[in-house]
């Protein structure tokens, strides 16, 4: 596709990713902006749905620091406050045996996540948790291997994990960086037992489909939704687990591996192989989201 503009009138409600999709975790992207304006006109609504690690409120505000105008979208989903739901309210077997004291791995931006928390203590030693949850890297040029050290002491204890963010990898700047769902794939794979909250569970898809619809007043058809995403992975794998068509920017984590063949021949066999890597297909494919 060459512009949103084409497909607007397709659908009546859009979910948009943040990182790789609205900006590169420093600032907007131009066309992205022009997106959400446009989609404003028509009076198409926007629902942003985010694996950020944290509360929405502190996303809102980051995104308004960065100069996305709050009234540029109905609301805001985040796998932050997903985790951050299931660990205060408790509601399923695994969060009824975990424990209180947690072990956080991630920035201090991501600790709004857990300190209104007062049942959950945080503990600096990871032999004194029941459990460790990661909601990223502390700085951006952390490797897997340098928490090593840490997943081996969590696996000694025998100590289950909590992700709050599945994505593997992210875009900063102009750089791919790593993100908390590899830490946590890779202690699964350990033999680490592990929970993450986040796209690409349908139920997450669910949460905001249903949100919006009481938000608008009106039902949705799923046939009438479009995700639009920058990760196979997450985004276009949710969409496809959910029902919904997903549109894939190639402006974040798959633009090194797709946009050297876009408007190319050799495109299709690409996006195919890559798709199958992710058990993923996107319904369109744009080089960002241009309008």
């Amino acid at each position: 596709m060459n512009g949103l503009s084409s497909l607007a009138h397709q659908y009546d409600l859009f979910f948009i990713d943040l990182w790789g999709v609205t900006h590169n975790g420093k600032a907007p992207f131009p066309e992205a902006l022009e997106c959400y304006q446009n989609l404003k006109k028509e009076n198409k609504p926007v629902f942003i749905l985010s694996n950020a690690p944290r509360m929405p409120e502190s996303a809102i505000k980051r995104l308004a620091d960065m100069g996305l105008a709050r009234d540029l979208y109905h609301d805001l989903q985040t796998s932050g406050y997903e985790c951050h739901k299931n660990l205060r309210d408790r509601s399923d077997a695994f969060y009824k045996t975990l424990g209180t004291r947690l072990y956080h791995v991630g920035p201090e931006r991501d600790r709004n996540l857990f300190t209104s928390l007062d049942e959950y203590t945080d503990v600096s030693n990871i032999e004194d948790a029941d459990f460790v949850l990661v909601t990223g890297t502390d700085t951006w040029d952390r490797t897997l291997e340098s928490y090593q050290v840490e997943l081996d002491q969590a696996l000694k204890h025998n100590l289950p994990l909590v992700c709050a963010n599945p994505d593997k990898r992210v875009m900063y700047g102009d750089e791919i960086v790593l993100c908390s769902g590899a830490i946590a794939a890779h202690y699964q794979s350990m033999g680490g037992k592990m929970r993450q909250h986040g796209k690409p569970d349908a139920e997450i898809y669910q949460i905001l489909h249903t949100r919006a619809e009481k938000s608008l007043g009106k039902q949705v058809p799923k046939d009438r939704i479009l995700m639009i995403g920058d990760s196979l992975a997450t985004d276009v794998a949710g969409a496809n687990a959910y029902g919904v068509d997903s549109l894939l920017v190639l402006s974040g984590i798959h633009g090194a591996e797709l946009l050297l063949h876009f408007k190319k021949d050799t495109f299709k066999d690409a996006l195919q192989q890559l798709g199958q890597q992710y058990n993923a297909t996107p319904t369109y494919v744009m080089e960002k989201m241009y309008w």
